[in-house]
């Protein structure tokens, strides 16, 4: 089992209630049996890990109770978690680096939500890396395809406008749940 740190977990639901209230939280939490419910439905610790099946779970369910099934519903979710987690973690970092600089440190960054898999960028041109992601494409091992899709590009891009970057844009290019070994995204930066 693989698992999800719960300041991504905790944001999550957080943006669920701020969302569509008490009512949708507990609608949303269907999804889950009724031991994960109440886990979830309890005080989430942001430095406690949770089972990424959860997240997945959650993350699925999120999308075919209030998006439509649409993955981009998925978008103000990943961007409100980024949000608070680039204020509270991650503000020494940003002052003193560049988004080079972080993008090199992408393995340590992806440890902080995701204990199942890892995370590498490598420079292709001044101000433009590939960054990849090699992990389970089992849903209770490893994140599932609307993380890597929208998530991660959503997160970098917040993390890359934190710094000030102009025209900062993440694409997800190749998914390991469709056929590739590992999923890539090209970042880049003017």
């Amino acid at each position: 089992m693989s698992n999800v740190k719960g300041n991504a977990l905790g944001g999550f639901k957080n943006f669920v209630a701020a969302q569509h209230g008490a009512a949708g939280v507990e609608r949303w939490l269907e999804a889950l049996s009724p031991q994960e419910a109440a886990q979830v439905g309890g005080i989430i610790l942001p430095h406690g890990w949770y089972p990424v099946g959860l997240w997945n779970r959650l993350t699925d369910h999120y999308l075919t109770l209030f998006g439509g099934g649409h993955p981009q519903c998925f978008r103000p979710i990943a961007a409100a978690i980024a949000e608070e987690d680039l204020q509270r973690f991650f503000t020494v970092l940003l002052k003193a680096a560049s988004p080079a600089t972080v993008l090199r440190r992408s393995a340590s960054l992806w440890e902080r939500y995701f204990d199942e898999g890892t995370m590498e960028a490598s420079e292709v041109a001044p101000r433009r890396y590939t960054v990849r992601l090699t992990a389970s494409r089992l849903p209770d091992r490893g994140p599932g395809p609307i993380t890597c899709s929208v998530g991660i590009p959503v997160w970098q891009e917040r993390l890359m406008s934190h710094m000030g970057a102009r025209e900062g844009r993440c694409l997800h290019t190749r998914c390991r749940f469709r056929g590739a070994k590992a999923c890539e995204f090209d970042v880049s930066w003017g």
